[in-house]
């Protein structure tokens, strides 16, 4: 059976940043925050030999598993991995505009075939694992709302019940998927419309989220939002997500945070790189003055593999600075 779980904060998928190791910081830090994991093609997911090391779940609940392709037994098989991994939501990524992703036949590009999405959404949907997609308006420069509501239409067929739009089109051809993410210009009315079409999914907010007061004032007209780049220039804004959006008590940064999460990394050290399982946590810096030092030495023990060293110097700092 599935379970009824909040989604009013997630925090987005993000190649190369949302990683299991940030996903244990992000949960340290957040109790309440709806994770992804980063997107992994579905042959890597049923075939690859370094798994583990992208899709390992541990107990970072809520959580989702987002994934990319098109093949219908690639994706059934997808769903079941899913579930294995204790996974709440098997998501579908029917928005990242890279070329790579084009040449696999899926991401944004797929928004032109609305019938072969719905099957997709189908072969991922089981009892147990909620099965979603994360999508555009459209595609091109030119908005259509005809077009983007014609496309959830379809998709709505299968029985969804939620659906994450980033507030732009995808422009597949002639800038950067990092020029994709600022340059296709924001529309909210257009999310908020189809809400209002479709009452009975819930659809989650993306795109030009860049503060948590932002995000606070429009989970009041929207379902829920979804940030990105926020959360993955300085995690540790994810405290105030508790306080501000759950309205929790204010849990400080302290020497707790560091200890959980070196407890959860120290195994891993020989297994996995030392700059990928620190990688998480050295934005504790983000507009801290007076920080390089404590930069330049974690960087010379990164180098060295002393990561008690880094574990007393990040507890040293964080006294120092008195985080709140």
């Amino acid at each position: 059976m599935k379970k009824e779980i909040s989604r009013k904060f997630c925090v987005a998928p993000m190649m190369g940043y949302t990683t299991p190791y940030a996903r244990k910081l992000y949960r340290i830090l957040s109790k309440n925050s709806f994770l992804f994991s980063e997107m992994i093609a579905t042959k890597s997911l049923i075939n690859s030999k370094s798994r583990e090391n992208i899709i390992d779940n541990d107990f970072n609940n809520p959580v989702a598993l987002q994934v990319g392709g098109s093949e219908i037994d690639e994706l059934k098989k997808a769903s079941q991995i899913a579930l294995a991994y204790n996974y709440d939501e098997i998501n579908l990524n029917v928005g990242c505009p890279s070329k790579a992703v084009q040449k696999g036949s899926f991401g944004a590009c797929l928004m032109r075939d609305k019938l072969l999405v719905r099957n997709c959404i189908e072969a991922l949907q089981n009892a147990k694992i909620e099965a979603t997609l994360k999508c555009r308006l459209g595609l091109g420069k030119e908005l259509n709302y005809e077009f983007f509501e014609e496309f959830i239409d379809e998709i709505s067929k299968t029985g969804i019940k939620i659906i994450y739009v980033h507030a732009r089109n995808a422009i597949l051809n002639g800038i950067s998927p990092q020029g994709n993410r600022t340059i296709p210009p924001l529309n909210y009315n257009f999310v908020k419309k189809i809400k209002y079409r479709f009452p009975n999914i819930s659809f989650i907010l993306n795109g030009g989220i860049d503060s948590i007061d932002k995000a606070e004032k429009l989970i009041k007209e929207f379902d829920g939002v979804m940030v990105g780049r926020l959360i993955k220039n300085n995690p540790f804004i994810l405290k105030d997500v508790d306080t501000k959006i759950f309205k929790e008590k204010n849990i400080p940064i302290d020497e707790s945070i560091i200890n959980n999460y070196f407890e959860y990394i120290k195994p891993k050290l020989g297994l996995e790189s030392i700059f990928r399982l620190m990688s998480p946590l050295l934005n504790i810096f983000f507009s801290v003055p007076h920080s390089k030092v404590y930069k330049s030495k974690i960087n010379d023990y990164m180098k060295d593999q002393k990561i008690n060293l880094i574990e007393d110097l990040l507890i040293k700092f964080i006294s120092e600075k008195k985080l709140s």
